[in-house]
């Protein structure tokens, strides 16, 4: 009898740890990099070492190897002034250039609205980018259009990417006349079906309760 109740035991202590590193990989798969020491860390620099980067914090940060692919690719063109990784779990920003001119102010509230406008597209794991282009008053150095440069392939999306892109607010260094005037945010949305970890979720609670 003990050696059943053993036996038992053993099956389902493997189970579960064969849940937890399911989970664990499932979770983690985009970051496979975080196993390795900092000093093995790559260091990009987008747009060049001159520049200083900014996070959606408005702290100054390195892009490594760690971030997104998007955050680490060379910009070729010097429009492009901020990249946003966006997804229902995280609000990711890299101001890449013309950080001594412009920064986007901090937007904590806001940024998880905009991640919970993406729960109801979480039906399959899928990555969606897009453009947007936003053009400021020569005088005032607010916003005066937002236009698409480059369509998401959803389309509504595309409309949570310009609505982002619209609420954002921005701060001018100089007290005159604005330096910055137009720029471009490269978005990539993440959508992540949520069912699979759910159901993981789900197994492990009943293993436990075992």
């Amino acid at each position: 009898m003990q050696s059943f109740i053993s036996n038992q035991n053993t099956k389902t202590f493997k189970r579960i740890s064969f849940l937890i590193l399911l989970a664990s990989f499932i979770s983690c798969s985009s970051t496979k990099e975080e196993v390795k020491d900092t000093k093995d860390l790559k260091i990009f620099y987008p747009a060049g070492q001159k520049e200083v980067i900014l996070d959606e914090n408005g702290k100054e940060v390195q892009i490594t190897s760690r971030d997104p692919e998007l955050f680490q690719k060379d910009s070729k063109n010097s429009d492009e002034v901020f990249r946003v990784v966006l997804s229902s779990e995280s609000y990711q920003v890299r101001q890449i250039r013309k950080s001594e001119f412009i920064k986007r102010k901090p937007d904590p509230g806001g940024d998880s609205i905009i991640m919970e406008e993406l729960l109801k597209y979480n039906k399959k794991d899928f990555v969606d980018d897009g453009i947007i282009s936003v053009k400021l008053n020569a005088k005032t150095g607010k916003m005066e259009t937002i236009n698409t440069d480059r369509s998401t392939r959803i389309q509504q999306l595309l409309k949570i990417i310009s609505n982002d892109a619209t609420r954002w607010t921005l701060e001018h260094k100089s007290t005159e006349e604005p330096t910055v005037t137009k720029y471009l945010i490269t978005y990539n949305v993440v959508l992540i079906n949520k069912s699979n970890r759910d159901q993981i979720k789900e197994e492990l609670k009943k293993e436990v309760k075992k």
